[in-house]
C-alpha cells in the first residue's frame, strides 16, 4: 500500500508529546506544504510512510512531521475486489439487529467512564523493506458532563514485533511517533483538541450534537469527511471515531445503520480483537488490505478494529493482522482512576 496521497485534515492526532500547540494558519501552512510534497512525483527517497493500522505519515528526516491520525489512499489509486461469499445484505441485518441492542453505561454526576484502548500499531516504509508492529495502552477519563475536563494518557509502546527485517534495516535518523509515554488534559472533549479540528475522529460535545439522527444523512456527512470515499478508508474513519469510546448509544446505533449503505461493506468472519474478545467482523477490502470493524452481535458493543492482508503480499500470508485495537469501558469514581 505505497499510494499515499491524500490527508484529511483531521489527521493530527495526539501528535508527539513534545509538539508545542498550533495555531490555525500554521496548521494550514504545514498541512499545504506536507500535501504538496506527498503530491510530488516521483516520491522523494526519504518520505517514509509509518503504518499503524491507520497508516501515519512521517515527512522527510530533516522536517520530521507526524500526522498520527490517517493518511488515505487516493480513491483514484486502489480498487475494490469481491469480497467474501455472504453479501452485503447479511452486514446490513447484522448492523440493524446491532443498532437496537447497543447500550450506555450511567453515570451519576462525579463519575468518568474510563475508555481502554488497547492498540497494535504498525510502521513500513514505501518498499516493505521491513515492517514491525509495537503494542500500546490508551486510556481516556470522559466526564459525566462531557463539557468537563478530560484527561488522555498513551503509555510507552512494547518492544517491536517484527514482520520484515530489523533494526539494522532502520535509517538511522527513524524516530517512532510510539515510543514514549504521554498525558493530556482538555475541558469540553479529546485532549489534543486545541492542536486537531474536530471530526468524526475526533469528536466534541458540539461535533455529536451536529450529526444527523437519520442514517442516510449521516452516511453522506460521513462520506464528505472522508472526502467522497466510500470504502477503506471510510471503513478507517468510523472504526478511529468509535476508538475514542466518545460517542453515546444513540449516536452509534446511527452509525451502525449508516454504515448498510457502505457499498461493498461483507461479514467477514468470526474474529478477535486484540484482548481476546470476539466478534463478528465486517470489512472492506482495496488491493491488499481488508479494514474491519468488530461489533458483538449478542451486545451491539463496538469491540475494536483489525486491518488484515486480504492475499499474500510484501512476504507476508494472507490474513496476516497488521493493525488491531480493542476497546472497553468502565464507569470509575474519579479522572484518573482505574476503577
Amino acid at each position: 500500500m505505497r499510494e499515499i496521497r491524500q490527508v484529511e485534515d483531521e489527521t493530527v492526532k495526539w501528535a508527539m508529546s513534545d509538539v508545542a500547540p498550533m495555531s490555525d494558519e500554521a496548521f494550514d501552512r504545514g498541512r499545504a506544504a506536507l500535501l504538496a510534497r506527498i503530491d510530488a512525483e516521483p516520491a522523494p527517497e526519504k518520505v517514509v510512510p509509518l503504518r499503524r493500522r491507520r497508516i501515519p505519515v512521517v515527512a522527510a528526516a530533516a522536517a520530521m512531521v507526524v500526522l498520527a491520525g490517517a493518511a488515505l489512499l487516493a480513491p483514484s489509486l486502489v480498487s475494490r475486489v469481491n469480497g467474501p461469499s455472504v453479501g452485503s445484505a447479511a452486514a446490513a441485518d447484522l448492523l440493524n439487529k446491532a443498532a437496537n441492542l447497543t447500550g450506555d453505561a450511567k453515570l451519576r454526576p462525579d463519575q468518568y467512564l474510563l475508555v481502554r484502548q488497547d492498540a497494535r500499531w504498525s510502521m513500513t516504509e514505501y518498499e516493505h523493506d521491513w515492517m514491525f508492529l509495537q503494542d500500546q495502552k490508551l486510556q481516556t477519563w470522559i466526564p459525566a458532563d462531557r463539557n468537563g475536563p478530560w484527561l488522555y494518557r498513551r503509555e510507552q509502546a512494547s518492544t517491536r514485533q517484527w514482520l520484515i527485517g530489523s533494526e539494522k534495516d532502520l535509517p538511522p535518523d527513524l524516530k517512532s511517533p510510539f515510543d514514549g509515554a504521554s498525558e493530556y488534559r482538555s475541558d469540553g472533549g479529546p485532549a489534543l483538541r486545541d492542536k486537531v479540528k474536530v471530526s468524526f475522529r475526533d469528536p466534541s460535545p458540539e461535533y455529536l450534537a451536529t450529526l444527523p439522527a437519520d442514517p442516510q444523512d449521516l452516511y453522506r456527512k460521513l462520506r464528505d469527511e472522508a472526502q467522497g470515499n466510500e470504502g477503506l478508508v471510510f471503513l478507517q474513519m468510523v472504526n478511529d471515531g468509535l476508538d475514542t469510546g466518545a460517542y453515546p448509544a444513540h449516536v452509534r446505533a446511527a452509525v451502525y445503520q449508516a454504515l448498510t449503505y457502505l457499498p461493498g461493506l461483507e461479514v467477514v468472519e468470526k474474529a478477535a480483537v486484540l484482548d481476546g474478545r470476539t466478534g463478528t467482523a465486517l470489512g472492506v477490502t482495496e488491493k491488499e488490505t481488508t479494514e474491519q470493524i468488530v461489533i458483538d452481535q449478542t451486545t451491539g458493543a463496538y469491540l475494536g478494529s483489525r486491518t488484515v492482508l486480504a492475499k499474500d503480499a510484501w512476504g507476508l500470508k494472507q490474513g496476516q493482522v497488521i493493525g488491531t485495537t480493542s476497546v472497553t469501558t468502565e464507569v470509575v469514581a474519579g479522572m484518573g482512576l482505574a476503577s
